[in-house]
């Protein structure tokens, strides 16, 4: 009875028959759920994990999807804060840096977490710095050596942060962004709380919803793609976060460990 009044997504199939949508790739739970900077940087560090495999995964469905015309502008958002969007941002920002030249910009000005995800000053001049013209632009990108990326923080807060994405300077900093990176990762604010998402994805070439599975509603979800759809934005599919494979597994989930054996990421697969 609980799993019939259970409105969550679960698995793959939830995606495609509930949200109507294509799915990129499934992210692992991660039990032992590390500090934010940790577990930014997990790709980095454990690129043979599972949770590498997965963000592996997910670029390779970004990359082909863009064959023909690449994606160089990523915007990734959710429905609701709390998740993941950030990790997976950042993890996937480290994974496009191996492929070539990658820019991570946090323009969730609502609540901010890139820099302290990747160990920068709170205080440190970023994008609302650069947009406002008070820092210079080498002051606003801010180099890491041992990741391969670039990263600009969200900066000093503004009163108003969808007047700041919205206005011609924002475009105008975004597009000399653009000249001298392969691929410019988003960190966007949840969709379904502001309207921060719909505007930066009128800059995207792709977004990416991410969904934290058996915890946000799929009538929220809907909402959320709906206004994405409704506002012309590029979605290129969904990211299921915090899949738990061994409850899955536990109840029948098929979905979760077919998934998974296919490319070979459960400990069980045969090598």
């Amino acid at each position: 009875l609980k799993e019939m009044l259970d409105n969550t997504i679960k698995s793959p199939d939830d995606v495609r028959v509930r949200i109507g949508e294509q799915l990129l790739g499934l992210l692992p739970l991660m039990k032992d759920r590390r500090d934010s900077t940790e577990t930014a940087i997990t790709f980095a560090k454990d690129s043979r994990g599972t949770f590498a495999e997965s963000i592996r995964t997910i670029r390779t469905g970004v990359v082909l999807s863009g064959l023909d015309n690449p994606h160089k502008v990523l915007v990734v958002t959710s429905s609701v804060p709390g998740e993941g969007k950030t990790v997976i941002s950042a993890n996937l920002a480290i994974a496009f840096g191996q492929m070539g030249k990658v820019l991570l910009i946090d323009a969730d000005m609502r609540r901010p977490s890139i820099a302290k995800s990747f160990g920068l000053p709170l205080s440190a001049p970023g994008l609302s710095n650069l947009v406002a013209e008070t820092a210079e632009t080498a002051q606003c990108i801010h180099r890491l050596d041992h990741l391969g990326i670039d990263v600009i923080p969200a900066g000093l807060v503004p009163p108003n942060p969808l007047e700041l994405l919205s206005s011609r300077r924002f475009a105008t900093v975004l597009a000399a962004l653009e000249k001298h990176y392969d691929r410019i990762i988003i960190d966007s604010a949840p969709c379904e709380v502001v309207s921060d998402a719909l505007v930066l994805s009128t800059f995207a070439n792709a977004v990416i919803y991410v969904v934290r599975a058996d915890s946000t509603n799929t009538r929220a979800i809907k909402s959320g793609v709906s206004r994405l759809r409704n506002g012309g934005a590029p979605l290129t599919g969904i990211v299921l976060n915090q899949v738990d494979i061994e409850k899955g597994s536990r109840y029948g989930g098929y979905y979760y460990g077919g998934y998974y054996d296919q490319y070979g990421y459960t400990s069980s697969s045969k090598s």
